[in-house]
């Protein structure tokens, strides 16, 4: 269970979250299964249900909008991702077909895009994800138009604390899947930094967290810096994580 006896104190410490709110008003709910995988993910606006199979390398996400099935590899490598839109009935499969180099993966990810009940794509694209990984974690990430000469679009880098586990941060794991990330990473992300090439843009982003004695987060900061052309912007994001245990 999400919940366990601290004999310390003679009371139950709650290890997974059960809310969030953040400084710009965005609120989720979290709950839990029995074997204290986040199995639901409520925000103001949308109900995410998450079911799992084989021992949790498929992943079933469903919400308002489309229902989502990704299918991980044994290193945190996504796949295959199949997104059924609600609305239209289009299903976009992406499929990723791994390389192992000396210093991570070369993916190259065949999208195609199905209108309803049609077995035919209608539109396809095939680009080719370039993945440094270490110690099980994303470290950088460059993105090839494979139908477009090998244009590359864009650079991403990563930076994580390695003694927290992604995994025991539900609602970081589940953005992640949501985000489409090619990769899921072991440890809970500390930097990132984005450069895309088609728009020249570049966001730079920091993750602070405070923990308890747990290793659980009490609150985050995230500060951004968007630069694109002349133009250089910052936010910061300030969340509050809420445990109680029923």
């Amino acid at each position: 269970m999400a919940c366990k006896k601290d004999n310390t104190r003679q009371k139950e410490v709650c290890k997974k979250p059960t809310s969030y709110v953040d400084s710009q008003g965005q609120f989720y709910q979290l709950s839990y299964n029995t074997d204290s995988k986040l199995s639901e993910l409520k925000t103001d606006i949308n109900t995410y249900t998450i079911t799992y199979q084989d021992n949790g390398n498929t992943i079933n996400s469903s919400d308002r909008y489309y229902d989502q099935t990704f299918k991980l590899g044994p290193e945190g490598q996504i796949l295959e991702l199949i997104a059924v839109y609600k609305s239209s009935g289009e299903v976009t499969k992406i499929n990723y077909q791994h390389v192992k180099t000396s210093n991570g993966y070369d993916a190259t990810a065949t999208t195609q895009t199905f209108r309803k009940n049609e077995s035919v794509p209608f539109k396809m694209e095939k680009n080719l994800w370039k993945m440094s990984i270490n110690n099980g974690n994303l470290t950088s990430l460059t993105l090839i138009d494979l139908d477009n000469n090998n244009k590359q679009l864009g650079r991403m880098t990563y930076s994580y604390n390695i003694s927290k586990n992604l995994s025991d941060y539900p609602l970081h794991h589940h953005q992640d899947l949501i985000d489409r990330q090619p990769f899921i990473s072991k440890n809970l992300i500390t930097r990132s930094s984005m450069t895309d090439n088609v728009t020249n843009v570049q966001i730079d982003g920091v993750f602070n967290y405070e923990f308890d004695e747990h290793d659980r987060i009490l609150n985050s900061t995230q500060v951004a810096e968007y630069k694109g052309g002349a133009q250089t912007t910052n936010s910061t994001i300030k969340g509050t994580f809420e445990y109680k245990c029923n």
